[in-house]
């Protein structure tokens, strides 16, 4: 026999659920649109982040490099000379025996070498393609060795640097400072004060800019 009464509430029942549907579909809904926006205004500050990890990174490889070849400069008793490789987009080192400043058969390669990384270039303030005239600076005048040489008394030849920049030009240079001790510094480029100026140096810390020119504001 047909009961109306139990059938009232069985459609609250239905009803009730139906309600719970929509508002689970509801919430979800918003809940990946907010995603989806939180995810869009991250995307250039993790971008921004990858591009600075790698051009650090770069400048850090350098400077150990450099510092490899003035150590087996000292224990091996003959000048090392560091040497862009522009075919290769790559920075090498070599002891040159027979001190001739060409790396030959007589010579021995160094087994640490420092590869560009993808978006990270070599390029100086105010050029315009990579491998621009300031890419290089005090090492340049030399065909055969775009590079610092260092002698087995911990000296080095000449100063200079290298320079690296990422897509949003930002620009850091891993420059020989002293020509005595070989002493090497990591240098960043502030389009503001139109120079390179090291972590810290005067009391201040490196600025990093999304576009070249606008300073990113701190986390």
């Amino acid at each position: 026999m047909y009961n109306q009464f139990m059938e009232v509430p069985m459609m609250r029942r239905d009803r009730a659920l139906d309600v719970q549907r929509g508002f689970t579909l509801i919430e979800l809904l918003v809940t990946v649109a907010v995603m989806s926006i939180l995810l869009l205004i991250s995307i250039p500050a993790l971008l921004g982040m990858l591009n600075r990890m790698r051009l650090t990174g770069v400048a850090r490889e350098t400077a150990t490099l450099m510092q490899v070849a003035r150590l087996e400069a000292i224990k091996l008793s003959a000048p090392v000379e560091v040497n862009y490789d522009s075919t290769r987009n790559r920075l090498v080192a070599f002891v040159d025996f027979d001190r001739d400043g060409v790396e030959d058969s007589t010579d021995r390669r160094l087994a640490s070498e420092v590869r560009l990384p993808r978006r990270v270039e070599f390029r100086g303030p105010s050029d315009g393609v990579p491998n621009g005239p300031n890419a290089i600076d005090g090492w340049d005048n030399v065909p055969a060795n775009l590079g610092p040489i260092f002698n087995p008394d911990g000296s080095v030849d000449r100063v200079g640097a290298y320079r690296f920049t990422d897509p949003s030009g930002q620009i850091i240079e891993v420059r020989v400072e002293t020509p005595a001790t070989g002493r090497i510094a990591l240098k960043k480029w502030d389009s503001g004060l139109g120079r390179f100026f090291a972590q810290r140096e005067e009391n201040r810390e490196w600025i990093w800019y999304d576009t070249g020119t606008r300073p990113i504001p701190p986390p």
